[in-house]
């Protein structure tokens, strides 16, 4: 199948089923939640600001100006702010919803039950707990030293597109671990379909990279992209499509 016709799929598995669209909304709504909340908060305690401003400039009429002057910064510098890391915090919310959508996404796509029983998986993750551990670690480990080698690229110009495209290799592979975890893949193994679809995973993982930096659609890149690279993975895997 055409990779770019896996997209309009991934939108269709979240869109017409409504325990997908609502696992996809939820974490964005918790995120907005937290956000107004905070912004409410700041804005309630604004008048300590004029309060401030007033101790130092004593005639009214100037402070006002300045008064708005600084609010007027205020407002763009907590755009900025909400801009950058609602991205970061949806994200981290939507961690456990994620997990259950990409479960949910293999099963309609393979035709297959992913969970097993809940007293036999519980007791096989108590027994490999350790190996669970380390190879999560690992994990780990590899995406921070991807991110600090991007980050060093980028300090130089020339090596610019290498580390934008290991930046969208770690946006991906964040995505595609559901589904490695889920299979309890390897290190090993996830090292080895990751560099087996390097092209891929980090191509795609451009176009979300893009899709971040626009506010509103930022807020649903979590479950698409998490929808996305579920179907990609299976298809990718040599797995039934039915969608």
């Amino acid at each position: 199948m055409n990779e770019v016709k896996l997209l309009p799929i991934s939108l269709r598995l979240i869109f017409k089923d409504p325990i997908n669209l609502l696992l996809a909304v939820i974490p964005t709504l918790l995120a907005l939640s937290i956000y107004i909340f905070l912004i409410v908060l700041v804005f309630k305690n604004s008048d300590y600001f004029g309060v401030f401003i007033q101790n130092w400039i004593p005639d009214p009429q100037t402070a006002g100006w300045v008064g708005k002057i600084i609010t007027a910064i205020f407002i763009i510098f907590m755009f900025l702010v909400t801009s950058w890391t609602f991205i970061l915090v949806s994200g981290i919310i939507s961690a456990p919803f994620n997990s259950l959508l990409s479960s949910r996404i293999e099963e309609k796509l393979s035709g297959k039950k992913v969970s097993e029983d809940k007293k036999s998986t519980f007791k096989s993750m108590l027994k490999d707990l350790g190996s669970i551990f380390v190879n999560e670690v690992k994990k780990m480990i590899f995406i921070v030293i991807l991110t600090g080698l991007a980050f060093l690229l980028n300090l130089f110009p020339l090596f610019y597109p290498i580390g934008i495209f290991l930046l969208a290799l770690v946006l991906s592979i964040q995505f595609v671990d559901y589904s490695w975890s889920r299979h309890e893949m390897t290190f090993s193994q996830c090292i080895s379909d990751l560099f087996r679809n390097i092209l891929s995973y980090g191509g795609y993982g451009l176009v979300f990279l893009v899709l971040i930096t626009i506010p509103i659609i930022n807020a649903l890149v979590p479950a698409l992209a998490t929808s996305f690279f579920t179907v990609l993975w299976l298809e990718r895997q040599k797995k039934r499509l039915t969608a």
